[in-house]
């Protein structure tokens, strides 16, 4: 019994301290001279690489689409026999 309440009172104050932790880093965040958000040249990168993102989207989109028609022609045709 007593070890049941040794676990209850270490699981309570390790809960606690956690929560007391993400209180206290959110009422005091770090003090950081930078504004949140990225600097302009990383921004200018973050745009070119969504850019790319979606292009290799819709490349790859075209290639399964490429690929799906391929295959159904190839099934669609009928084989004929050898001659």
């Amino acid at each position: 019994m007593l070890q049941i309440v040794l676990w209850a009172l270490g699981t309570g104050f390790v809960t606690g301290a956690v929560w007391f932790a993400i209180v206290s880093f959110r009422r005091h965040p770090t003090a950081s001279s930078e504004p949140p958000g990225l600097p302009p040249s990383h921004q200018t990168d973050a745009n070119t690489l969504e850019d790319v993102s979606r292009r290799l989207v819709e490349l790859e989109e075209r290639v399964d689409a490429s690929e799906y028609l391929l295959k159904r022609d190839k099934i669609a045709q009928p084989r004929r026999p050898p001659s």
